[in-house]
């Protein structure tokens, strides 16, 4: 991401050691920003939606796999979202998985639904992609004769709502969640 320096062509003209010092620390906050996939103006641009995901299970274990072509900054993080519903609410469980496009785990043999977003710690989340479609997500059932196990309550993620109701928002979609109350 280029760093917005101001005055540059004045500080070329009235001292040029003053404008070299300027322009080799504007490139090395340029690099560093790039490394580190943040955006030294601001905010980084939210990451186009993932290509797809697809999901299989048996014997209560699932596996997913996110599938994105799309150009990318080394620092994106991937996020699964599960739920019993095809409607993801209230409260959908939210699965970090780093760098990861895969993700392996026992859910037992209830029925789930699943869907896939990117994001940079600094941006918003990209759009959620679903296995299946957002108007009809595809249903997975684990088989086996192992019942899911009881699961607590979805809590969310990052700076969102701590009662798990901001569904696809990975990080968050502020930087900085308020005080929560407890009661």
């Amino acid at each position: 991401m280029q760093l917005s320096v101001r005055h540059l062509n004045y500080l070329r003209e009235k001292d040029a050691k003053l404008y070299e010092l300027v322009t080799d620390l504007q490139s090395g906050i340029e690099r560093l920003s790039t490394q580190l996939a943040a955006n030294p103006n601001g905010d980084m641009p939210t990451p186009p939606p993932v290509s797809s995901v697809t999901v299989s299970a048996s014997n209560g274990i699932f596996s997913a796999a996110i599938f994105d072509n799309n150009p990318v900054l080394r620092g994106i993080t991937y996020f699964l979202e599960i739920s019993t519903v095809p409607e993801f609410m209230p409260r959908p469980y939210v699965i970090s998985l780093g760098p990861s496009r895969n993700w392996v785990g026992f859910l037992g043999s209830g029925t789930w639904y699943f869907r896939a977003y990117s994001q940079y710690p600094s941006s918003g989340p990209s759009a959620v992609v679903y296995f299946g479609t957002s108007t009809a997500p595809t249903a997975v059932t684990g088989g086996g004769s192992v019942p899911t196990p009881p699961l607590a309550t979805g809590a969310g993620s990052g700076t969102a709502r701590s009662d798990g109701t901001s569904t696809g928002a990975g990080y968050g979609f502020v930087n900085q969640r308020g005080r929560v109350s407890l009661k």
